[in-house]
């Protein structure tokens, strides 16, 4: 057996070969993941139940041209296109091709989502529709045989006969194809859910320790002398933020807003409470509490 040369480097036995299958190994395990998808599977139906629909819609076109057709004639008789009536004959069938595709959109999309039409005239209209144009198209071809059975073509007579018939058919199956992909699809998502496994309860919380305001009240500071002409506002300080050792953990933007409202507090020469914090940030009472008991140590929560 003839041995082929392995790359420089590789360890023993590692050839050209035996990488390339376990690179083929590789792609075929990561695609055996992505078959199961049922993303994918839902993607699959909805492009091949879209290319069949589309197919049966053509094809019903060209069964309902060719009825018009045969309405046609039957209903013009002798007459000519100079009379109103050979031109008023080609409306006929489009109007019941009309009506039969109307009626196929709106069924397909109620058995799209899982609900039955029952109701009698649902399918008594259809089949009336059916045999109106299957009657209107072969009785001209079965008049030969009573004026003039020599001029009768059996061949056309069968087409004139069937064609209706399929027609008919393709207006019962096409709402039939749209609600087995929707069911298809559900399926496999049901049982992609059936295979996943449960979640894991979550550990219950154990409940943090709410930590005691101080007894004493932050004194309020002295009022400023207000600002005259001849006496120069002085710049105030900017605030010293300390780091806090106890308080729940906040976004910078809510911490700048309590602090804010603490210093207006302060101002205004009264405690800073659990309110002011909800004031400003929407907090839970007890949380509330507990930022407010953190900032009245004069220290700016963290």
């Amino acid at each position: 057996m003839r041995l082929r040369r392995r790359p420089k480097g590789a360890p023993e036995g590692e050839t050209r070969r035996v990488g390339k299958l376990r690179a083929q190994i590789a792609e075929a395990t990561r695609l055996r993941g992505l078959v199961r998808n049922p993303d994918l599977t839902a993607v699959e139906i909805e492009r091949h139940r879209r290319r069949t629909l589309i197919g049966l819609w053509f094809f019903l076109a060209l069964g309902l041209v060719f009825t018009t057709a045969g309405v046609q004639r039957f209903l013009a008789g002798n007459a000519t296109p100079a009379d109103p009536i050979w031109w008023a004959a080609w409306t006929v069938e489009p109007m019941f091709a009309g009506l039969l595709i109307v009626l196929l959109n709106f069924e397909a999309l109620i058995l799209s989502h899982g609900i039955d039409l029952e109701h009698a005239w649902w399918t008594r209209l259809k089949q009336v529709l059916l045999a109106a144009t299957l009657f209107m198209n072969v009785i001209p071809q079965l008049v030969p045989l009573v004026t003039n059975w020599t001029e009768f073509n059996p061949g056309s007579a069968l087409v004139h006969a069937i064609i209706p018939v399929i027609v008919y058919g393709l207006a019962e199956v096409i709402p039939v194809i749209q609600a087995r992909a929707r069911q298809a699809i559900l399926n496999g998502y049901a049982e992609a859910d059936r295979h996943q496994p449960d979640p894991e309860p979550a550990p219950p919380a154990t409940p943090e320790a709410t930590p005691k305001p101080d007894s004493e009240p932050t004194p309020a500071p002295k009022p400023e002398p207000l600002a005259t002409a001849e006496q120069p506002v002085a710049p105030e300080p900017p605030a010293v933020v300390k780091t806090v050792q106890r308080g729940p953990k906040l976004p910078p933007q809510m911490i700048q807003a309590i602090d804010n409202a603490r210093t207006q507090a302060l101002r205004e020469g009264r405690e800073f409470t659990a309110a002011d914090v909800q004031a400003v940030v929407r907090l839970p009472d007890d949380i509330a509490a507990q930022v407010a008991g953190s900032t009245t140590n004069g220290h700016a929560v963290t």
